[in-house]
């Protein structure tokens, strides 16, 4: 999820260096084992070879280095995440930044025309942790309707009720508003490795915009994970005494400590060798030198939606028309890159009068001292509330059909930088933001499509490894995804309208577009709709279960190669993807020690 602040500019920044400094000589806060690098000479050959090591990868790493007797070599093209990577209030530093694969989509001259090129900013993780140490840290997972639909289309195995077991084996629950709950406390486990944590506290910003919504008659939830009920409510977050926890620092960390795990970073697969419809192994490239590293058992994709496909293709699987036109032999004809879908982000912003925003927000300096003392403070926190919105003909009014993610941006907050090159709107939009940022606070309510119709496809650009991925988002391409933005957007500015929100003279800030001219009412509204709106960053599918992997995730008609990552997700979930892909990673290692036990 995206918080539309993106208050950061791609490092931390003076201030907090400064307070690193001063605390450097007594602290070890800030202090993470992160993997060795291995030295693994040309033409070893392991038993699994996975390539990536981002929130899949490094879970299925982690598990697989468990087995007795196996040889397990995980491939990561960045390196270790920098320092900042592990505190919650810099989350949004390392988007547009070295640590971020920094993808693009097509501009398709139709949708997203208010942003740069009409291009959607695509942020991916380019480090140990991938996207898993660049995001939110907000842990969702859907709704049961979302995985009943995956067992529709390859089985039951991928029900709600076979997968929720597999979201409480890696949690550890401490959240204290759900822990002393009975009802609540049946969805979630308590043993895992990655902590899911959250306070009765609440800061003085949460407790605002939730009233505001209680006004507007969203019942307040304890539980935003409850399948049962949905709101208006605070997320629980991957957090851990005051640092992110992810599927590295709670899995690969520990088990890159076995002799059986070896970790390259800095390497990028350029090739998967695929002989007699079998992978074999893999072509790495370090330092403009290649290497070739085999696999006796199974090569494993978890280089996410846009380079999984990418990788694919690459090594011929895919389309047999695309792969043709580049001259590539094809191995297996399947609709890889196919099935592209996000949820669809139109950020909506109002101004108020000062005393919304958390007040230490304005005191970094201080804060980043209070951080490094003791782990508290504004930075040990990130983005908190959320709201699901039923449309009145939703099937089932407790499933959402949109979210709105709303945040507190303090007056003269620096946000035209990160409005530009993380958000990427044209320069007068975030002008006018920044003007009005200026004397007054900004709330940005982020209005999110949880399931879109609309689909794109990821292809190559060339047969070069190096070439970006060509992406075409397809937002909007079924016109249904836009009906529900007017209802959902006009929610949002209600808050305007809310007690304690007029008594700060707050007012709607609408961005106006060329492209919307002379429109008026919801018709203009859905033109703002289609014309500033963006990824979410969740994109799914471009290797979907049903198509081009079965129900374990093997790729069809190739033996030896699996794909675990969101891009076998056939649908989308509502909800942060995150959690959900350490599910996937969770059930790929059981499927991969059922299938050694069963040889």
């Amino acid at each position: 999820m995206l918080d539309g602040s993106c208050t950061g500019g791609g490092a931390a920044g003076a201030t907090f260096t400064a307070a690193l400094q001063f605390f450097a000589a007594s602290q070890c806060l800030l202090n993470e084992p992160w993997p060795q690098h291995s030295t693994v000479l040309n033409e070893s050959t392991f038993d699994f070879i996975v390539v990536g090591g981002g929130t899949a990868g490094s879970t299925l790493a982690a598990r697989l280095s468990e087995l007795n007797g196996v040889k397990v070599l995980l491939v990561e093209a960045g390196g270790n995440p920098p320092q900042e990577s592990i505190i919650p209030g810099y989350k949004s530093t390392l988007k547009a930044s070295r640590f971020d694969w920094n993808f693009t989509t097509v501009n398709d001259n139709f949708s997203s025309q208010a942003l740069q090129d009409g291009s959607q900013r695509q942020p991916r993780g380019k480090m140990l942790g991938g996207s898993g140490s660049l995001n939110d840290m907000v842990y969702a997972r859907g709704f049961p309707v979302d995985y009943n639909e995956w067992g529709d289309i390859v089985g039951e195995e991928w029900n709600w009720n076979n997968v929720l077991k597999y979201f409480k084996k890696t949690e550890h629950l401490t959240d204290e508003r759900i822990i002393n709950d009975p009802e609540l406390n049946k969805y979630h486990g308590f043993d895992g490795a990655i902590e899911v944590s959250g306070l009765n506290e609440s800061t003085y910003t949460t407790d605002r915009f939730l009233e505001a919504f209680e006004q507007l008659g969203f019942p307040l939830v304890k539980d935003m994970t409850y399948p049962e009920t949905i709101g208006a409510g605070r997320f629980s977050h991957t957090i851990k005494d005051g640092k992110r926890d992810s599927s590295l620092t709670a899995l690969l960390n520990k088990a890159a400590t076995r002799d059986n795990l070896f970790v390259l970073k800095e390497a990028l697969v350029a090739k998967v060798f695929i002989e007699n419809n079998t992978a074999s192994g893999v072509k790495v490239i370090v330092d403009e030198e290649e290497f070739y590293y085999y696999a006796n058992k199974e090569v494993i994709l978890s280089t996410g939606t846009f380079n999984t496909p990418k990788l694919l293709l690459l090594s011929g699987v895919g389309p047999k028309g695309h792969l043709d036109e580049l001259e590539i032999d094809v191995k297996q004809d399947l609709p890889v890159g196919e099935n592209l879908h996000d949820h669809i982000m139109v950020l909506t912003y109002i101004a108020a009068g000062n005393g919304t925003c958390n007040s230490d927000e304005r005191s970094v300096y201080m804060d980043a001292m209070k951080y490094l003392y003791d782990g508290s403070g504004s930075l040990s926190r990130t983005t908190d509330v959320g709201v699901y919105v039923s449309l009145n003909d939703s099937n089932n009014n407790n499933v959402p059909d949109f979210a709105i993610y709303p945040t507190c941006m303090p007056q003269d907050s620096g946000f035209y930088e990160s409005c530009l090159n993380v958000l990427g709107f044209r320069q007068e939009i975030c002008e006018k933001l920044s003007i009005e940022n200026k004397h007054k606070e900004l709330l940005s309510l982020a209005v999110v499509c949880l399931k879109p119709k609309s689909r794109g496809r990821v292809r190559l650009k060339s047969t070069h490894y190096l070439d970006e991925p060509v992406i075409y988002s397809g937002t909007f391409s079924n016109l249904d995804d836009l009906e529900g933005f007017p209802k959902v957007m006009e929610t949002a500015w209600a808050i305007a309208n809310t007690s304690y929100f007029q008594a700060k003279n707050a007012y709607v800030i609408h961005i106006e577009v060329e492209e919307c001219k002379g429109l008026e009412g919801r018709s203009k509204t859905k033109c703002v709709a289609k014309t500033t709106a963006m990824s979410a960053w969740h994109s799914v599918g471009t290797a979907a279960m049903g198509t081009v992997v079965d129900s374990e995730l093997r790729v069809k008609g190739i033996k030896g190669l699996r794909v675990v990552d969101a891009s076998v997700m056939p649908n989308i979930i509502r909800g942060n993807s995150n959690a959900p892909v350490v599910m996937i990673a969770e059930k790929a290692a059981d499927y991969i020690k059922h299938s050694l036990e069963s040889t």
